[in-house]
């Protein structure tokens, strides 16, 4: 027998203790790998921001009359996409090249995407805010003069510190002189439309711009111009058709083109708006327009806009009279074997004008005592193109009219008078 005692059992006691200890030190470090991974290196330091504004989009450039008109949007926010803080300039620059391939340096860059020279020089500087933006650059007396130069303009925008990101892409307007400005507008309603009517400019051959704005309309007590609508009206090809009396719902601006007619190509002094709409009021100016070519580009020189002219539509034109009016004897059936009445039956031509609400039929007695006064036999519009008179006497002469009627209540001119004379038994 081998008895075991307390002072034989100790190495093991110990070997116990140090596996657990052993077991703490490598969950300590476990912890501690996990504490490392959640604190890990920030890398390099990044640079401040220098808050540049971004580069502008949509720049657009019109030439009109001795200026050229600029539009853009400015961005809201920076390079690092951060909220604009303080006031920004916008600089507009200016190139000028001759119109010729081989000195179209500008032209050049930009058919190639890339803008590397700097945006210089600068010929005007105005303060702008996120969103539309615009400016005006005015033109000195040799550049609204011959010949006609390219124009390539960039605008870069500079934060409070004068720093930028760089100027936009390239646009174009072109120099030189301007068409002659539209005088003497007018315009009349018809029931064709709004007739427009200017001093035809001699030996003017460049197109007819006129924009129209709706001031007011049945739906609305004033307007102001959110849509635009391109049209043409005689001469060229429409891309916005109307009528008269057509749909009830219109941009509330939209611009006209009309070119020089004949063989000569003269100003032809006028034009008509047929898409203009009843109870509506509009309100035109007009520009003539000219297309030139400059380093292989189509660019448009404008007039200054003409005085405005205010034009009331209102529906006082009357519907054409009815054409086609027959008269025709007859017999109406009469119940419990009555004798037939005699009648005289009227047709003719529907009217297909949009606003007709129906018809008029005159009457006079030839062979009473009034012959010459004409009686309306229907105290009710007639909604169709026909009539059956079922009061005349066997054996009388009777003429008859007819008249159309809309529906502000514009009653047209009387049709040909036809005699009918109604049947006897």
């Amino acid at each position: 027998m081998v008895i075991f005692t307390s002072r034989e059992r100790g190495p093991d006691r110990m070997r116990g203790s140090g596996e657990r200890r052993g077991a703490v030190v490598a969950a300590g470090a476990a912890l501690a790998l996990v504490l490392l991974g959640g604190c890990a290196s920030p890398g390099p330091p990044q640079p401040p921001s220098l808050k540049l504004p971004e580069v502008i989009s949509g720049l657009t450039a019109s030439r009109v009359g001795s200026e050229v008109r600029l539009q853009w949007t400015t961005p809201s926010r920076t390079t690092d996409k951060m909220l604009i803080a303080g006031p920004i300039v916008a600089e507009i620059c200016r190139e000028t090249a001759l119109a010729t391939p081989a000195s179209a340096r500008v032209g050049q860059n930009a058919v190639k995407g890339a803008v590397t020279l700097p945006c210089s020089p600068v010929v005007l500087r105005v303060q702008v805010k996120p969103g539309a933006s615009e400016a005006v650059d005015p033109l000195s007396a040799e550049l609204t003069s011959a010949p006609a130069r390219l124009l390539a303009y960039r605008v870069q925008l500079r934060n409070v510190a004068g720093r930028t990101a760089g100027p936009s892409a390239i646009v174009f307007a072109a120099s030189g002189p301007a068409p002659q400005a539209v005088e003497e507008l007018s315009g009349r309603a018809t029931k064709a439309g709004i007739v427009l009517e200017w001093k035809a400019a001699a030996g003017e051959a460049e197109m007819v711009e006129l924009d129209r704005n709706i001031v007011q309309s049945p739906t609305a007590a004033t307007a102001v111009p959110s849509t635009t609508t391109t049209a043409t009206t005689a001469g060229s090809s429409a891309e916005h058709k109307g009528t008269l009396l057509g749909a009830t719902k219109e941009p509330l601006e939209t611009h006209f083109r009309t070119g020089a007619a004949g063989p000569s190509m003269v100003d032809a002094g006028g034009t008509v708006d047929r898409t203009a709409q009843i109870d509506h009021t509009y309100r035109y100016t007009a520009q003539r327009v000219r297309s030139v070519e400059l380093g292989g580009k189509t660019l448009e020189v404008r007039s200054s806009p003409s005085a405005e002219v205010t034009v009331v539509m209102k529906d006082v034109f009357p519907p054409e009279a009815p054409v086609g009016l027959v008269a025709v004897p007859g017999f109406a059936s009469a119940a419990n074997d009555s004798p037939q009445k005699p009648t005289i039956d009227l047709s003719w031509e529907p009217n297909m004008e949009p606003h007709v609400a129906g018809y008029r039929v005159y009457r006079r007695d030839l062979d009473g005592e009034a012959a010459s006064a004409w009686q309306r036999l229907d105290s009710e519009l007639v909604p169709v193109a026909a009539y059956r008179d079922l009061s005349v006497v066997a054996g009388r002469r009777y003429a008859y009219r007819v008249t159309a009627v809309d529906a502000a209540g514009n009653e047209s001119t009387r049709s040909d008078e036809v005699v009918e004379t109604a049947p006897g038994p």
